[in-house]
């Protein structure tokens, strides 16, 4: 029974991130137009951001190792597949990553006198690389990835750095694919775990 709802529940979010994936242009993020986050500017955070854990925030591009040649990509949401060597530039206030092979660059930028912090993101079409709508549809998943990532490093209490540790160490150590099976096996076994504290209970209750 726990296998069963978990299929559905996974089936589910499968077709929902497919609607998605679909979703009209007008829906999309548009390029060049800053999104607030309404999270302080963190200027640590974002001079220490590594191009590879920026790249593995994006939860659809499956990324193997640089072997000088720059990362194989494989972008699964629009299905192409390219070779980069991103460009990281940190300045006061303001970053950009600058992805030159397929002309995209992610931007954050410090807003309301470092209050709150901003993202954005261009394309440079090319040919064989990125549309701009490629862009915008990886762009619907990977702003709000990076935003949900930065708002661990908004404070350094306990609760942030033990997260902070696991998506490091854990998540970000996986593939797209990796993680949907990690999170399919985590729901199954607490399905699991609630179904045996079932059968305890009423063992206690009824069976003793």
């Amino acid at each position: 029974m726990p296998f069963g709802g978990g299929a559905m529940t996974y089936a589910a979010e499968t077709i929902d991130r497919r609607e998605r994936a679909h979703a009209p242009v007008s829906e999309l993020p548009r390029a060049n137009v800053w999104m607030e986050t309404n999270l302080p500017w963190n200027a640590s955070f974002w001079e220490q951001l590594q191009s590879k854990t920026l790249m593995r925030l994006n939860p659809h591009w499956h990324i193997d190792k640089n072997k000088g040649t720059g990362f194989p990509v494989e972008d699964v949401l629009v299905e192409t597949d390219f070779r980069t060597t991103p460009q990281i530039i940190a300045g006061q206030g303001t970053f950009r990553a600058v992805f030159p092979e397929i002309g995209l660059t992610l931007a954050a930028r410090s807003c309301e006198n470092g209050q709150n912090t901003c993202l954005s993101f261009s394309v440079e079409e090319k040919n064989g690389s990125f549309s701009g709508e490629d862009a915008a549809r990886t762009m619907q998943y990977w702003l709000p990835s990076l935003r949900e990532y930065y708002r661990l490093y908004e404070t350094n209490g306990l609760k942030h750095r033990v997260w902070r540790f696991f998506m490091n160490k854990v998540m970000l150590t996986m593939n797209p694919t990796q993680r949907r099976i990690c999170g399919f096996m985590f729901k199954l076994t607490v399905l699991e775990c609630l179904l045996i504290i079932i059968l305890g209970v009423g063992w206690f209750y009824y069976g003793a």
